[in-house]
């Protein structure tokens, strides 16, 4: 359901409607317009400008270590502010000239150039080797290169600075803090990366955010699964929502990421449930109480909000309650329900994901189901305690369920088709 997706599935139908008489060819160009603009043009030569860019900076940051000690301070200095000054005005040039993919490599070598820079001062003068404090000077000098210039390029290395920045100020022994000040940062660069439509801008925006959210709930272990679960949950759901109501790429880049954390998470979880002879203490605390909070909201909005309401999305609403039943459903008490109920909760809530995946057509969710399904079923062979008559019978069971739920699914696919056929826009 990605631009590429999106784009395959409008191209195809607009072929299908011309065929048949529904649209004229001049509606569709109109469409294509509208919708895509007149991009034509490959994108190789903006890829390839961004990698020389890299290359370039690389090879500078590489010259001066090199030649550290031959060349005079004053020179070091110089050399690294005239390559800073001389990127911006060749950047304003290809601008003008209409070459964006070459004015964007101009900004990010510049950026780029920048973080070598903050490094090899702190080198130079024997600043103390806090690297957290320079990748937040490089994310600031990325951010306002950005908002200078408008490109994209500035901004993905901010938000990856915002990342190491935030990641390198977490100690376990004070993983109770929370690191406010990430915000004074992301929050302006995420205010001038809506309406880029960059995906690689809107991936890097969500990977910062996960960093510093993962930052929360990463000790023990446990937490950070529990609470990864309910963060992925919110995910999705925003991730959706903002598929069905076409908000900004920054939201819907929310979908792959959480979708993947989602099927990782859960196997993982029951990996725990099935490795421990006795529950882990698993308490929730403020922390973990926040993403649940995040997770169910995130839902509740999910259920109300959408536009076209379907029952593809009530079943992945239904696959996200389910496994967020299990994190409580361990949390103290007897061992050995948790060690019969997650794994059905998380087998259930994987075969929900796929049949809702199916549903909204959204492949992801279609193939993180078969796998988190798959990796359960390994891992409650090589973890389940007792004969290989009782792991018969077990999968005897799961055997028969499924096979019922592919001839459900199979008779729902009939009447889905024969709706659509009986509806007043179903038959041409």
């Amino acid at each position: 359901m990605f631009e590429r997706g999106y784009r395959q599935r409008l191209e195809a139908d607009l072929v299908k409607w011309v065929t048949e008489g529904v649209i004229s060819g001049d509606v569709a160009h109109s469409i294509r317009k509208a919708r895509f603009g007149e991009e034509a043009v490959s994108r190789l030569p903006a890829i390839f400008a961004m990698l020389g860019a890299l290359m370039l900076a690389a090879s500078v940051s590489a010259f001066v270590a090199a030649n550290w000690q031959a060349i005079p301070r004053l020179v070091r200095l110089g050399g690294i502010l005239a390559l800073i000054a001389a990127c911006f005005p060749i950047a304003l040039v290809l601008g003008r000239r209409a070459i964006p993919w070459g004015d964007d490599a101009a900004a990010t070598f510049g950026t780029l150039c920048f973080g070598a820079g903050v490094a090899l001062v702190g080198q130079m003068y024997h600043l103390p080797g806090d690297w957290p404090a320079g990748a937040m000077l490089v994310a600031i000098g990325a951010v306002i290169a950005a908002a200078l210039t408008g490109k994209s390029g500035p901004l993905v290395i901010g938000f990856a600075a915002m990342a190491a920045w935030s990641f390198g100020r977490f100690e376990e022994e004070h993983w109770r803090d929370i690191h406010w000040p990430f915000f004074l940062l992301f929050v302006p660069a995420c205010a001038l990366a809506l309406g880029r439509e960059n995906r690689l801008v809107a991936h890097a925006a969500v990977l910062a955010l996960s960093v510093w959210l993962g930052t929360l709930i990463s000790t023990p272990a446990y937490r950070l699964v529990d609470g990864g679960i309910a963060f992925s949950v919110a995910y999705l759901a925003i991730g959706l929502l903002a598929l069905d109501r076409d908000w900004p790429a920054e939201f819907r880049a929310l979908l792959p990421w959480g979708a993947w954390a989602f099927g990782i998470l859960l196997c993982f979880e029951m990996e725990f449930v099935l490795r421990e002879s006795r529950v882990l203490t698993h308490v929730f605390d403020a922390h973990i109480g926040f993403a649940y909070v995040a997770a169910l909201a995130a839902l509740a909005a999910l259920a109300v909000l959408p536009q076209n309401r379907d029952k593809g999305r009530l079943m992945i609403i239904a696959a996200c309650a389910i496994a967020l039943t299990i994190p409580p459903m361990i949390m103290g008490g007897s061992a050995i329900p948790s060690r019969m109920l997650a794994p059905v909760a998380v087998l259930v809530s994987a075969v929900t994901l796929i049949a809702g995946g199916l549903l909204v057509g959204i492949r992801t969710f279609v193939i993180v189901g078969y796998a988190v399904f798959g990796v359960a079923i390994l891992v409650l062979l090589w973890r389940t305690v007792g004969t290989l008559l009782d792991q018969s019978l077990f999968f005897l069971a799961a055997g028969v369920v499924l096979l019922g739920l592919a001839l459900g699914a199979r008779r729902l696919a009939g009447w889905t088709r024969r709706a659509d056929q009986m509806s007043p826009g179903g038959a041409v």
